[in-house]
């Protein structure tokens, strides 16, 4: 049993949106065990003058890459280089306050095994493995020459499958393989010919089979959707999040709010595309893109669609997710409300509400300590002085792994 402590003098943002409160914080055996004034224990840690909020929570990441790669460089990645280039991500992620990710595609469940038996020092971690595609879809690896372009990245399975049934199957294939979450292509992206974006990549029939497979195997479905007919068909399907959401109308917005469908907006990702553009041409048009997103994000919360934070990282770099609050915030989000989605609003999103999310007696002690205001939301990875997984201090800047079961 690990020896009580107690976080003494801070303000609290719980997590709820409740107004911040001073109180201390006492941590045992990994979980919070009060909240309250002048608490005591045998170990106190001084953070007068600071803040504890709950750990964050980012919903759409990628721990595997640290920039989006082609065809060639995923050919000569090897599984080993991709895990040790994992390792330095997931401790970034960790070293600005993110204690649990919803990993969006490309990290296998070696990667969550390795951080829960305390191998490799990183945030709590769901996996998806890989997105679920139709034929013609995004991960179709057929070439027009004929030749298979599939790279296997660890143990993921192949994604791409049509119909119903065949589409049952591949739920059941990567639970086995370990999947926390199922990730489909509800749309197609950017890259794809013919406004591919836009374009709704599964049948009713196929989201409904695929929804109800995940949801007999205990898992849930993430939905990677632009174009507003993909996204309103998955909310309809009954998927728990549609992320990106650039291209949502208000049929789409409407449809996510009657089936209480969150979105996980990953600003960070369209403004990153339009910050990289390489020519006037392309970064004017992005930058449009950039701007309809928001106006989405902006409309899809005065709906009152439930918001949860994911960043798209490394679209912009790992350890910048946190800016992701101030885009929410451009949105009409009040600071407050931009915390709820990386705290409580993204744990329910997951299904873990009863663990992580609030600072609340029960919880697992995840939690972060910054200086200054708490609903100040600029600057905010350079404020994080602590960060505590199951109540143990794992960044800043932890030299070496540090096992919290």
């Amino acid at each position: 049993m690990d020896e009580p402590v107690v976080l003494a003098g801070g303000v609290i943002f719980d997590g709820t949106g409740s107004p911040p409160f001073r109180a201390d914080v006492v941590v045992a055996d990994g979980r919070i065990a009060a909240v309250g004034a002048d608490l005591g224990a045998d170990r106190t840690v001084d953070v007068a003058g600071r803040a504890v909020l709950p750990g964050f929570i980012d919903c759409h990441t990628h721990v595997s890459d640290d920039r989006v790669r082609g065809l060639d460089d995923s050919v000569e990645m090897t599984a080993t280089y991709r895990a040790l280039l994992s390792a330095g991500i997931l401790g970034t992620t960790l070293d600005v306050g993110i204690t649990t990710v919803r990993d969006a595609a490309g990290a296998d469940a070696g990667h969550r095994d390795a951080i829960r038996d305390g191998l490799v020092r990183g945030p709590r971690l769901l996996v998806s493995l890989m997105q679920l595609s139709s034929s013609a879809g995004p991960n179709d690896d057929h070439s027009r020459s004929g030749l298979r372009t599939w790279v296997p990245g660890g143990a993921i399975p192949y994604p791409v499958a049509d119909g119903p049934e065949a589409l049952r199957a591949k739920v059941r294939e990567f639970v086995r393989a370990g999947a926390d979450v199922i990730k489909i292509f509800a749309t197609g992206h950017f890259a794809m010919e013919r406004d591919g974006a836009r374009r709704s990549m599964f049948t009713d029939d196929e989201l409904a089979a695929i929804v109800d497979e995940a949801t007999r195997q205990g898992v849930r479905v993430m939905a990677h959707a632009h174009g507003a007919a993909g996204a309103a068909a998955a909310a309809r399907a009954g998927v728990a999040s549609v992320d990106h959401g650039i291209y949502l109308d208000d049929a789409a917005i409407e449809a996510m709010a009657e089936n209480g469908t969150f979105l996980v907006p990953t600003l960070l990702a369209s403004r990153g595309l339009a910050d990289e553009a390489t020519d006037d041409a392309s970064r004017e048009r992005l930058n449009r893109v950039a701007a309809g997103h928001r106006e989405v994000v902006a409309k899809a919360h005065r709906r009152g669609v439930r918001i949860a934070m994911g960043t798209d990282c490394p679209v912009t770099p790992h350890g910048r997710n946190l800016e992701e609050l101030g885009e929410l915030v451009a949105c009409g989000l009040t600071p407050s409300e931009a915390l709820v989605s990386a705290t409580s609003a993204a744990a329910q999103l997951l299904g873990l509400e009863d663990e992580i999310g609030v600072v609340a007696p029960g919880m697992h002690a995840d939690l972060v300590v910054i200086d200054g205001d708490p609903l100040d939301v600029d600057g905010l990875a350079a404020r994080v002085t602590a960060v505590y997984r199951d109540g143990r201090r794992v960044g800043p800047g932890a030299a070496a792994p540090i096992r919290v079961r």
